[in-house]
């Protein structure tokens, strides 16, 4: 019998000899997600970057293949999508035989026909209307940040440990992150401040509490953190790891053209 993959990973760190306290102390991921990942329960973490990234994080940590892992994942994913069935087109019979006034037989597909192509046509033309009304509404969303930059280009302090600690080395983004844009996450084990610009305009500047999980989206992400050991980074769902030492100022800056 298959093993579910939660199964299967915590059959591996039991092999291993470790428990689950080592792995949160190794791989900084709270003890309630590494839990959750164990029992199947995937849906408690915060998203796809975090569930992509934590497991990388678990599967290194217990020795095992990254891809591998991942793989798995997207097989569990595949084994959970509803098939359509066949007969969706056949037509049902139904008999009205105690009915007055009806024949023995009718054919439920052919008398509803003409409710069938109203239907559809009602569909199409709702899909015409409400998609680019959303599409428009998504972008509005999306440059609001840019709209209420304006006189704030002097916000963002340059660091002169630009790039220090960082693990230069991009893998490639995970499937599902939206083509031309870069998805930058953090998870936050210790108090840290910071800065993000997205796109070349000032987005938010705060100080970001232990369990928080943030994260940002757009062709070019700037972000300076002032604590970048209280981190954990994730770019495209790939754990980049603590991107420096305690108490540290660091500037991070991410492209498209990081490749």
């Amino acid at each position: 019998m298959v093993s579910s993959l939660g199964a299967y990973l915590k059959s591996c760190r039991e092999e291993k000899g470790l428990s689950l306290q080592k792995i949160q102390e190794d791989t900084k991921i709270r003890l309630k997600y590494l839990e959750a990942i164990e029992a199947d329960r995937l849906e408690i973490l915060p998203g796809e970057v975090y569930i992509r990234g934590f497991l990388r994080t678990y599967a290194t940590a217990v020795g095992l293949n990254e891809d591998q892992v991942i793989a798995r994942y997207e097989k569990t994913l595949r084994s959970h999508t509803p098939e359509t069935e066949v007969t969706a087109n056949e037509p049902t019979i139904i008999t009205t035989k105690n009915l007055p006034g009806t024949s023995e037989k009718i054919s439920v597909f052919h008398s509803n026909k003409r409710f069938y192509i109203y239907g559809f046509g009602a569909m199409i033309i709702f899909a015409l209307l409400i998609v680019p009304l959303l599409w428009r509404m998504r972008s509005d969303a999306s440059t609001r940040a840019v709209d209420g930059a304006a006189g704030e280009e002097n916000a963002l302090v340059i660091s002169n440990d630009s790039n220090s600690g960082v693990n230069s080395e991009h893998g490639a983004a995970e499937p599902g992150y939206r083509s031309g844009l870069k998805t930058i996450a953090l998870s936050v084990h210790s108090e840290c401040w910071v800065d993000v610009r997205i796109n070349g305009a000032f987005f938010e500047q705060r100080t970001l509490q232990p369990g928080e999980m943030p994260q940002w989206s757009g062709s070019n992400v700037e972000i300076i953190l002032g604590n970048a050991g209280g981190v954990t980074l994730f770019e495209d769902g790939q754990n980049k790891g603590i991107p420096g030492r305690e108490s540290q100022r660091l500037e991070l800056r991410f492209t498209v053209d990081d490749e």
